[in-house]
């Protein structure tokens, strides 16, 4: 991640230039629009007046050579549209004198004035139409519009914006992606050495166990706090393997999905408060031979966290917890764990996959975000919070691939 990014000052002044240099582009857009606007003014104005020239028998007189002029620019006009700008000459019984539209050739000539009929009207409200005022009262107007590249210019700021705001959707994607992947490192990093710092001492518990058993022969009272003891050290063993799993693609095998349930139970039952109100309801509504492929160790990590927030969200009252399995469309089975608990406020479900995100005053908040990646980047899953209400209780889901 670039340094620069992560400090607020500086990323203010990367918005400002931002916002300077498409306000500045549009804002020059916009002035070369209405300084070709004018320019089209005057182009037509220019016309009215080629017009009234070659029509007035004194200025003809007086000055053949600009009449022949004025004529010549009238003709090429008349001929190609010349200059981009569609024009069309009105006379004073309303007639249709003359245009430099672009006609369809297989419209009759009833339609083409109808056409242009609706051409003046649409021509009409975007500029004033000039009237030419000739000797005897004699007068024609001129509808004009706005020509084919002042429309361009016209839509380029919006074109701009576009890719503006493309480019800036990408670029700050780009630091989203660059920023997620280094947190993915950084927590891949400290698994991987918590991994490594447990790996030696429990080898080392693991060996002292076996020695003191040795010595402590023929006392089984002894001998059963060691086993103890030595369940204990399995277990911080099957944790160190766990977090060295994480950040590495992770073996995946076929499980039958009971053999997941029967696990989940399991672990609950032991946890649960011995004499307590605590119910455990497990309900399975696939078929025997349904399976899954997982990681047994992370899935099984997976699945405890959810019931240890579940226990959490009890906290020791009577309560209900569901361990829940189903199919979900053709090709994906689900396993839900519901818990009549606290709940969570709206404003917070979103939060709850965040690393670093607890509602318990000793929690690190990284259960439910390795719960995430373990789902989601192994088991091409996915998991959420499927309902939950504050007072009532939550729900998990977790959505898995079948097996083949």
């Amino acid at each position: 991640m670039i340094p620069i990014l992560n400090r607020p000052f500086p990323r203010v002044l990367i918005y400002g230039l931002a916002v300077c240099i498409i306000g500045g582009s549009l804002l020059y857009s916009n002035y070369l629009a209405q300084q070709l606007a004018e320019k089209e003014r005057t182009e037509v104005e220019r016309f009215a007046s080629a017009l009234r020239f070659i029509t007035d028998p004194n200025m003809q007189e007086d000055d053949p050579n600009a009449a022949a002029e004025a004529f010549a620019f009238i003709s090429r006009i008349a001929r190609t549209s010349g200059d981009g700008i569609p024009k069309i000459l009105i006379g004073e019984n309303n007639t249709i004198d003359g245009h430099t539209l672009e006609l369809p050739a297989d419209l009759d000539p009833a339609e083409q004035e109808a056409l242009v009929r609706q051409k003046v009207e649409e021509l009409s409200a975007q500029y004033e139409p000039i009237k030419v005022e000739f000797d005897r009262g004699r007068f024609q107007t001129v509808v004009y519009g706005e020509s084919s590249l002042l429309k361009q210019l016209k839509w380029f700021p919006l074109a701009q914006l576009l890719v503006a705001f493309t480019f800036i959707g990408i670029v700050f994607a780009s630091f989203a992606v660059a920023k997620r992947n280094e947190q993915n490192r950084v927590w891949v990093g400290l698994a991987r050495e918590t991994a490594h710092q447990l790996g030696t001492p429990v080898s080392s518990l693991m060996a002292w166990i076996e020695l003191l058993k040795l010595n402590l022969e023929g006392q089984p009272d002894e001998v059963e706090l060691l086993n103890e003891m030595e369940r204990d050290v399995h277990r911080l063993e099957m944790i160190a393997e766990r977090f060295s799993k994480i950040g590495s693609q992770p073996e995946l095998v076929e499980v039958p999905l009971q053999e997941v349930l029967d696990r989940s139970a399991s672990y609950l039952r032991k946890r649960m408060t011995k004499g307590g109100k605590l119910q455990l309801q497990v309900e399975n509504h696939v078929p025997v031979e349904g399976k899954l492929r997982v990681n047994p160790q992370l899935f099984d990590w997976v699945i405890e966290n959810l019931l240890k927030n579940a226990l959490d969200a009890i906290q020791n009252k009577e309560g209900r917890i569901l361990i829940e399995a189903g199919e979900r469309g053709p090709g994906a089975y689900y396993i839900e764990v519901t818990d009549t608990g606290k709940g969570i406020p709206k404003n917070l479900m979103r939060k709850v996959f965040e690393p670093g995100f607890t509602t318990k005053k000793r929690g690190w908040g990284l259960g439910l975000s390795l719960s995430r990646r373990i789902v989601e980047n192994y088991h091409r899953g996915k998991i959420y919070v499927k309902a939950s209400e504050p007072g009532k209780g939550t729900t998990f889901r977790i959505v898995l691939p079948r097996e083949g």
